[in-house]
């Protein structure tokens, strides 16, 4: 599955389209959220693991990576962009930058792009509600989605896992709880 298949099968279970007025700033919301579990996973490797990654502390920052590609998706969606697009954006540069970060640094370069995307997105609903042809104004969204894509495939490779594994196993999570109802509510194992 690609990116561009991800991101039509992660609209699929997006249930705040049907809440008024929730389009760009819930999946804002979600993924600054999303992206911040997985800092705090991160930094409980310094409190009780003594800087090592157990398997059962990747499984978990694994699960929280592919909710943080469905809010990517979903801002992909709402706001006209490609996902598959924005990831190849990221290039080489990108790339070797985030090879080079400590699993603390990547966990704040993954949440500093977050955050520029959610800012971006804060401005374009405040001023333009319904207005998404604005869009064109916020030119620095897609250049926060690649570096946030660089961190999660970055994260993905040292965690034994591909970004494909990772947002495979995120929709194919949500589909089930599509099928049994549970896509309200919280926890990741509903």
């Amino acid at each position: 599955m690609n990116l561009t298949d991800y991101q039509a099968k992660a609209r699929e279970t997006a249930i705040y389209l049907a809440m008024e007025n929730s389009r760009i700033i819930y999946p804002a919301l979600g993924l600054v959220g999303e992206c911040g579990e997985v800092a705090e996973k991160v930094k409980k490797l310094i409190r009780d693991s003594n800087n090592v990654m157990t398997d059962e502390r990747a499984a978990a920052i694994t699960k929280e990576l592919g909710d943080c590609c469905w809010y990517l998706a979903n801002i992909c969606c709402d706001t006209k962009l490609d996902l598959e697009m924005t990831y190849d954006m990221r290039g080489s540069s990108i790339q070797h930058k985030t090879r080079q970060l400590d699993y603390y640094q990547l966990a704040l370069h993954l949440n500093r792009h977050a955050m520029g995307i959610a800012t971006a997105l804060e401005r374009l609903y405040y001023e333009s509600k319904s207005n998404l042809g604005m869009m064109s104004k916020y030119t620095e969204i897609p250049q926060h989605m690649s570096n946030v894509l660089a961190c999660i495939e970055e994260f993905a490779r040292r965690l034994g896992v591909t970004l494909e594994d990772v947002y495979v196993a995120n929709i194919e999570n949500l589909t089930g709880r599509k099928k049994r109802g549970t896509l309200h509510g919280d926890g990741d194992d509903r």
